[in-house]
């Protein structure tokens, strides 16, 4: 474990500062990797910490201190990120909690306002931790269950200061029992861990989207978008599926004014060919668009998304099955 009075820069004895419930180092959150105060890291920390307030009072546990905060982008792949295009920057977007215990997953609004999406990670579940690249820096995290995440466009200033905690971390946690080997979700609503693909939270019932009813929703423009409540992207699916369908319903009208023997308004004969065009246009825009729309919502449903929607939790049906009573 590492202790709350552990020093992190060897020149800057360790400050705790209370903020309502929060425990922050602050010789960490203010200062930069050599250890120097910075007016620069301290605002943009002191300023994600302000936003996300609400959210680290109710899922920070007693004596957990606050070592670090950043804002990145979490993993995505490379269809994802290619087919969205600058759109991904909000979309993935998240703040990293390094905390003396885990590491906090928020997903966050564009104005960094969490949007009710959180995991957690102990440092004893991560087997090895790294950041590289440059210009654009990355976190990659190995867990000891063997699966990989990657956080994607963090800052320099940010990129430093984390790759100063993490060896610390690592070795202060190093032979204590791991649990889950992985990173795991939560609900925010009631903290329970969350499964993949959980349709209501086990333990308070909230009820989140589901890859079922968006899968339907993909046929028809912008419905799926608005499902996962991604408007921009809803818009363009908007234009883009319903141009396909014109182009199906022109199609229709070819192979039924062939049939029929119309004209078009030139006085030249609908033509099966002309409709086959359409067709094959049509169906191939379509196609296209239903199956990014399947991509892109699969990324998001699989982080959790609230429905605001609650059922009876499970632990209370099988409570009452074993004994409880009404009234």
């Amino acid at each position: 474990m590492f202790p709350n009075d552990a020093m992190v820069h060897e020149n800057v004895m360790p400050e705790m500062v209370k903020n309502g419930t929060l425990e922050l180092r602050q010789d960490v959150l203010g200062r930069d990797c050599k250890g120097k105060s910075s007016k620069a890291i301290a605002k943009k920390t002191s300023g994600l910490i302000k936003k996300l307030q609400p959210a680290l009072g109710k899922f920070l546990e007693p004596g957990e201190q606050v070592l670090y905060v950043a804002r990145v982008q979490r993993d995505a792949s490379g269809i994802i990120r290619y087919t969205m295009g600058w759109y991904i920057h909000y979309a993935s977007a998240t703040v990293i909690v390094l905390t003396n215990r885990r590491l906090l997953h928020l997903r966050v609004k564009s104005n960094n306002q969490w949007d009710k999406g959180i995991r957690s990670c102990a440092w004893s579940e991560i087997g090895s931790a790294q950041v590289k690249g440059w210009p654009s820096r990355t976190l990659q995290l190995q867990f000891k269950n063997g699966t990989k995440y990657r956080y994607w466009r963090i800052s320099r200033a940010d990129a430093l200061n984390i790759e100063k905690i993490l060896p610390l971390l690592s070795k202060a946690h190093e032979g204590v029992p791991q649990k889950s080997g992985s990173m795991t979700s939560l609900c925010p609503e009631c903290k329970h861990v969350l499964a993949a693909e959980t349709e209501h939270c086990p333990g308070c019932g909230l009820s989140f989207k589901v890859k079922k009813t968006m899968y339907w929703l993909s046929l028809l423009p912008s419905a799926a978008y608005i499902y996962t409540r991604k408007w921009f992207l809803a818009f363009g699916d908007l234009v883009g599926q319903s141009y396909g369908y014109i182009l199906l319903s022109f199609a229709a009208f070819a192979f039924i004014g062939a049939a029929l023997g119309w004209k078009r308004a030139d006085g030249k004969p609908f033509s099966m060919n002309e409709g086959v065009s359409w067709l094959i246009v049509g169906l191939f825009i379509c196609a296209l668009d239903v199956i990014i729309t399947i991509h892109h919502n699969n990324y998001f449903i699989e982080d959790f998304i609230p429905s605001d929607k609650k059922t009876q939790p499970a632990q209370s049906v099988k409570k009452f099955a074993v004994g409880g009573t009404i009234g």
